[in-house]
């Protein structure tokens, strides 16, 4: 009866030694991530100016704390780094999303991010990142959205990005990269976003593109493409935003664009092609940019219906005004042909015009 007892002490003492042991460990990082977040901190802060360090505990708020021992006093940089401690059994938390935007780093992309393999988001926008993409985070099972916007990252747009079939979101924009739009981001078929505008792309966007069926927003303004947009465009259903700025490409514009019944906002200007008429098509618009792109004819019914941006400056529009409107926050016509006179209802209707 007595070593019954002493047994059961024995077991009580090992069960709450373990338990504490489980509680100590809740919050803690996983060491490996601990230690790739302090190369990621050497790689990012190159010059050491921001003396950028990572506690390697996850907060009650689901958050890695960062810390700038030597930040000058202006910066606004904008870090998340989110933890969840339930995402495995092994007794440790686990980062899930990566975020430094707005801190002006002059490193270069880690590779080291590729030892975070619970990451879903990297968002490094607006720093001075240079390098490339490292074909280590092809690795990264979870990664769904790569935000690189606003750095400065150059050499052509690597092939290996289409090993990364799990992406929704992946934005280049405003970067120093060149050479053609690589076929192999056709392997994207989850995307739902991809911009690519401000760099210095050449050469025709790839028939690869066609691919991706379920894009949503497209954007390549600021580029030096050539030949013609392409008529796989057209075939985009689910698309709800296309931005085409000076991207080099040239008209005829497939027809099908504007029948695209999702298409909410359509910008597309300083675009040389042959003369073409606006389809008149009954698709609910918020926004409407077509500048510079050698439109004739008439401006169609449903073209005035659209809520907030209607751009059709520097075409060779025709007609008159029509003698009412939705109330629109900018109405654009500068550079036209139009004739007749502004109704006064119009005006009130138009405010700014």
């Amino acid at each position: 009866m007595l070593m019954m007892f002493q047994l059961c002490q024995v077991m009580v003492i090992l069960i709450s030694f373990s338990s504490s042991i489980t509680l100590l460990a809740s919050d803690q990082l996983h060491p490996g991530e601990v230690e790739a977040l302090r190369q990621i901190g050497k790689a990012v802060d190159e010059d050491g100016q921001l003396s950028l360090k990572f506690v390697d505990r996850c907060q009650q708020s689901g958050v890695v704390e960062t810390v700038l021992t030597s930040a000058p006093p202006n910066l606004e940089g904008n870090n998340t780094i989110e933890c969840n401690c339930s995402i495995t059994d092994d007794n440790y938390c686990h980062i899930t999303s990566f975020q430094l935007k707005d801190y002006s780093l002059p490193g270069r992309l880690p590779p080291e991010l590729a030892n975070l393999t619970y990451v879903k988001k990297i968002d490094f926008a607006r720093n001075y990142l240079y390098g490339t993409i490292p074909v280590e985070w092809a690795s990264m099972k979870n990664l769904s959205s790569i935000s690189l916007t606003a750095n400065r990252l150059s050499g052509n747009i690597p092939g290996h990005l289409g090993s990364f079939t799990a992406l929704t979101y992946l934005s280049l924009e405003s970067n120093q990269f060149s050479g053609v739009v690589p076929p192999e981001l056709g392997k994207l078929v989850n995307l739902k976003t991809l911009i690519l505008s401000g760099n210095k792309l050449v050469g025709t966007l790839p028939e690869a593109l066609a691919q991706i069926k379920d894009l949503e927003d497209f954007r390549v303004s600021d580029n030096n493409l050539n030949g013609t947009v392409p008529e796989f465009i057209g075939s985009w259903s689910q698309l709800q935003n296309l931005e085409l700025y000076a991207t080099g490409l040239q008209g005829p514009i497939p027809l099908e664009i504007f029948h695209l019944d999702k298409l909410s906002d359509l910008r597309i200007a300083d675009m040389p092609g042959p003369e073409f008429q606006l389809p008149n098509s009954p698709i609910e618009r918020q926004f409407l940019v077509l500048r510079n792109i050698n439109l004739n004819g008439t401006i169609p019914e449903n073209a005035w219906k659209v809520e907030t941006t209607l751009d059709l400056t520097f075409n060779n529009l025709v007609g008159e005004i029509p003698p009412t409107t939705i109330r629109r926050q900018f109405t654009f016509l500068s550079g036209n042909k139009l004739t007749g006179t502004v109704s006064d209802s119009f005006l009130q209707n138009s405010q700014n015009l």
